[in-house]
């Protein structure tokens, strides 16, 4: 049992957990007076010494005094049986080797040592599960920084251990997991949705030759209105109709579905809705799963009471504050294959008004300059139809002749590319910038009319904002003199270009990538997994995709 599990360093599928009651009571029994007298503690002492993550100076607290008694260890049991609940199965953390060693424990009380400290390993592995995630971020997106905790997994169980064992596991469940309400309706919704799976899931519904809307019959109807009931996209009991014709409030109900499934709400069911319409149940079962695992990452509310979100499989930016949702707005984001935006968090330090955008050599290269050497009327007219200058430092306010020697000298990086601001500027007239070394940040537009499609992955990498005056209005509330007409005015103020405005108050926010959401309503939103990233969570959660 040594080096069984540290909840810092061990794999997701490390242990497997099945706990008897023989099992706890043969433990039980091995914590007998006479095995303590032979020097438990002293054996606990160098078992301690050999594990990772701070458990020897835990147990040094202790005098290496041993912990799991009996009662203790039937309470952590429940808590991991129970934290199945959170969409954590016991399987996650396979226990079979211990409930082999509870079932026959050993005479060697260096054995012994070795299953309590383990023991306090796993405690401590769930408690950061259930609390900060199964999967750690880091290990899944590059960029992503761990976020400092006020509470650890220490903590938790510190504080699990002074209350009665009839109280332990309880006391985890309510305090360990996020205590937010979106995250409390994640775990219902699970819930609805594994009861859902256990009563046998929904049928597939059949195509039709053209899209079935209001108005158009439609084979299967009454399987329709049931499935879209289930979910309740069709509230209000069950439809009628006698001919199986898709009245207003069906077609109604299949906006509603397609809304919240990340499809252009038109009440007809074509290919895309019906895709969607016939997800197998364990797959949007799987879905809730690895996402309330995502939920876990964020900071809790007494770590940080406002921060910016982006989802971005939604393309959607939302704003919280004290656990509410105080506004969101569609957002545009990278494109898929080509320049996919990370997933990662800062914090917004300042403000940019009437901004310069310095293009990115690597986007001169790839999409710039070859759309000037297409241009039917060349390459120097299409810059200056564009506003691009050739520079030799970003912000010079001298540019160099557009000519093919130096649109190549851009591309290799020996030149740069700027676009002056105003209304052609790709930034807009806004952006919003936190620090980071993938040159990503939220900005204006000029091309807003993106923000009426389903699909917005359009980008280059960087955040576009449906509304940036609101969310400008947002992060300036600690900066005296700034509302609405104030921030309009500086955003078209060419004699003022690229104004910068410091945050007195930096704002927290984060790019997440959550292809499952609540959404303000309590509904359950599920968007399409479209940079892969949920396949590597199905695989550390061992789950089929």
């Amino acid at each position: 049992m040594r080096g069984y599990l540290s909840y810092l360093n061990a794999s997701p599928m490390s242990v497997r957990i099945r706990i008897s009651v023989i099992a706890i009571s043969l433990f039980l029994a091995g914590q007998s007076d006479s095995v303590r007298a032979q020097g438990m503690n002293s054996y606990i002492q160098v078992e301690a010494a050999k594990a990772k993550g701070g458990i020897d100076g835990w147990y040094r607290a202790r005098n290496y005094t041993p912990v799991w008694t009996g009662e203790y260890l039937g309470g952590l049991a429940q808590f991991i049986r129970e934290l199945d609940a959170h969409g954590l199965a016991p399987s996650l953390f396979q226990l079979d080797a211990w409930d082999a060693q509870w079932r026959a424990p050993s005479n060697d009380p260096r054995a012994r040592a070795a299953v309590e400290v383990g023991t306090t390993q796993l405690a401590l592995y769930a408690i950061q599960a259930a609390a900060y995630g199964f999967v750690d971020p880091v290990t899944v997106h590059e960029k992503w920084d761990q976020i400092p905790r006020k509470l650890t997994a220490y903590h938790f169980l510190d504080q699990a251990l002074q209350q009665h064992p009839s109280q332990f596991a309880s006391f985890l469940l309510r305090t360990a997991p996020p205590q937010d309400d979106r995250y409390k309706e994640m775990v219902k919704t699970l819930a609805r949705y594994r009861k859902i799976d256990t009563l046998g899931g929904w049928r597939n519904l059949p195509a039709t030759a053209q899209p079935a809307g209001p108005g158009s019959q439609y084979p299967e109807w009454s399987l329709l209105t049931s499935r879209l009931q289930a979910e309740g996209d069709l509230p209000g009991g069950a439809a009628k109709s006698k001919k199986g014709i898709i009245d207003q409030r069906t077609g109604e109900a299949i906006k509603s579905f397609q809304f919240r499934h990340g499809i252009e709400p038109d009440g007809y069911i074509g290919t895309a809705t019906l895709d969607e319409l016939n997800t197998p149940i364990h797959y949007r079962v799987n879905q809730i799963i690895i996402n309330i695992d995502r939920l876990r990452w964020m900071p809790r509310t007494w770590e940080q009471s406002e921060h910016v979100e982006v989802n971005i499989a939604e393309s959607a930016l939302r704003v919280y504050r004290n656990q509410r949702e105080v506004t969101v707005m569609a957002v545009i984001v990278g494109k898929k294959g080509v320049s996919e935006t990370p997933v990662f968090h800062g914090d917004v330090q300042s403000i940019y008004f009437h901004p310069l955008w310095k293009v990115p050599t690597s986007i001169a290269k790839r999409l710039l300059v070859p759309a000037a050497f297409k241009s039917a009327n060349g390459p120097h007219a299409y810059m200056v139809e564009h506003d691009y200058e050739i520079v030799k430092s970003y912000g010079s306010s001298t540019a160099l002749p557009n000519t093919s020697e130096n649109l190549n000298l851009v591309s290799s990086g020996s030149l740069l590319m700027q676009q002056k601001g105003g209304p052609k500027n790709s930034l807009g007239l806004i952006k919003f910038i936190f620090p980071n070394d993938s040159a990503v940040y939220l900005h204006d537009t000029n091309h807003r009319e993106l923000f009426n499609k389903a699909d917005r992955d359009y980008s280059s990498g960087c955040v576009r904002v449906q509304r940036p005056v609101e969310l400008a209005q947002i992060l300036l509330q600690a900066n005296p003199g700034w509302n609405s007409a104030s921030i309009e005015a500086a955003m078209n103020d060419a004699s003022n270009p690229d104004r910068r405005e410091v945050l007195k108050r930096t704002m927290p926010v984060y790019l997440n990538y959550w292809t499952s959401t609540i959404m303000g309503d309590r509904r359950v939103r599920f968007d399409k997994d479209i940079y892969g990233h949920d396949v590597t969570m199905f695989q550390r959660f061992g789950l089929q995709p």
